[in-house]
Parts: structure tokens; C-alpha cells; sequence
């Protein structure tokens, strides 16, 4: 009897610890990918609140892909691309605030730069940005490069083309540093805001605002008196 009472205690603890193929194989992949991209999502919507509230950046705020069209074609009507086309200079585009990395992307497909850069003060979206262009490397790798920098620190001294997505907040402070960081010909395109005291060498229905140094700083100057 007592053996008789053992062998059904020990087949109900087996039965007790047997899994279900859903309980061994536990999250189902698409799940376990939805909450890290919440997590990545909300992460980085707190982090680019600081920079925000100081002053100093803008909050992510993707490009939408009708914007991007617009921004790349008004990009490859101006001279220093049309001219770097022709004589395949090498051409560099920076993305201040790059975020996922859309942009330079973006930039990198259009086949006009030689490198296409994104700054980001945002650690996770920084990471993200580059998770993508390791697993892209075969398309990406070489054409492109993401850095974890505050802006403001950056010399935009090389920079052939410049795109941002401010805030109105920050376009004053920014247009003084690439009025003075930015070498003659180089060109600025805006998303949404303008840059007071600049004006636009064209302007699309889209919100896309493309300056031109000197251009866009003289003739606002000129204006002025």
C-alpha cells in the first residue's frame, strides 16, 4: 500500500511539473519584440524631454516620408550638389537631432554623399539608429556614420548640406552657430521652423525651408537696412 501511495505521489509531481510547448517556449517572438520597441519608444521620449526644457534640442519628432521626399528633391536643385555631382566631389551631409536615422538613411540612398551623418544627444535612439545600420551593413556601412554628441559641441565646418527639425526655441541660437561654423556654399534644410533672421532660397508646401550661406544671410541682412 505504501508503495502503491508512492508511485501516484511521484506520478502527480511529474504531471504537476510538465510544460506545455507555450509555457517552454515562453514569450511568442512578436511579443517579446513589441515590448522592447515600447520600451526603446517611451525611453526615448523621456530622455529627449532634458535637452527640451534646457533649451538646447527638440524632442523626437520623425520626418514623414512625404517630407523626406520634398526635403531631397529641393537638396539636389541647389548648386553645391549639382556641382558635386558633376565633378563627384566628395559631398558631406550632417542631420543635426538624427533620431532613428531616417534621414541619413535616407541621405545615404540617394547615392550624393560621400558620408551622411547623424547627431543624436539621445542615447537610445542613438543606439537604435545604430542597430539599424549594423544589421543594414551591407548597405549602409560605409556611407554612413552616427554620433553621440550634443550639437552644440559639433563643428559644422564640413558639412556640404545640413538638416534639422528644431524647435522654434533653438533656430535663433542654431542659425548664429552655422552662420559661423558653415563654409560658402553650403546649404540648411529646415523641417517645420524657419531660422529668424535668414531667408529661404525656396520654400514647398510641405514645410521644408532650404537657406544657402551666404545666400540666405545676406539678402536677410540686406533687408535689414
Amino acid at each position: 500500500m505504501a508503495i502503491f501511495d508512492a508511485t501516484i505521489t511521484t506520478d502527480n509531481r511529474i504531471k504537476d511539473e510538465t510544460f506545455t510547448p507555450q509555457q517552454q517556449r515562453g514569450l511568442h517572438p512578436a511579443v517579446s519584440f513589441g515590448l522592447a520597441a515600447a520600451f526603446l519608444a517611451h525611453g526615448a521620449i523621456l530622455l529627449s524631454l532634458p535637452p527640451v526644457l534646457r533649451q538646447r534640442g527638440a524632442p523626437f519628432l520623425p520626418t514623414a516620408s512625404k517630407g523626406l521626399n520634398t526635403m531631397f528633391q529641393e537638396i539636389k536643385k541647389q548648386p553645391v550638389v549639382i556641382s558635386g555631382m558633376k565633378t563627384k566631389k566628395k559631398l558631406y551631409f550632417f542631420d543635426l537631432g538624427s533620431g532613428d536615422g531616417r534621414v541619413v538613411f535616407r541621405a545615404a540612398r540617394e547615392g550624393i554623399f560621400f558620408k551622411s551623418i547623424g547627431v543624436e544627444i539621445n542615447p537610445v535612439l542613438h543606439v537604435w539608429a545604430n542597430l539599424r545600420r549594423t544589421f543594414q551593413s551591407n548597405k549602409y556601412w560605409s556611407t554612413t556614420d552616427f554620433l553621440l554628441r550634443d550639437l552644440w559641441n559639433l563643428d559644422l565646418s564640413n558639412a556640404d548640406v545640413v538638416a534639422v527639425y528644431g524647435l522654434h526655441p533653438i533656430m535663433g541660437k542654431l542659425g548664429k552657430k552655422m552662420e559661423k561654423e558653415l563654409k560658402h556654399g553650403s546649404i540648411v534644410v529646415s523641417n517645420v521652423f524657419t531660422i529668424p533672421g535668414w531667408e529661404p532660397v525656396a520654400v514647398s508646401q510641405n514645410g521644408i525651408y532650404v537657406y544657402s550661406i551666404p545666400h540666405s544671410i545676406k539678402e536677410s541682412n540686406d533687408c535689414g537696412k
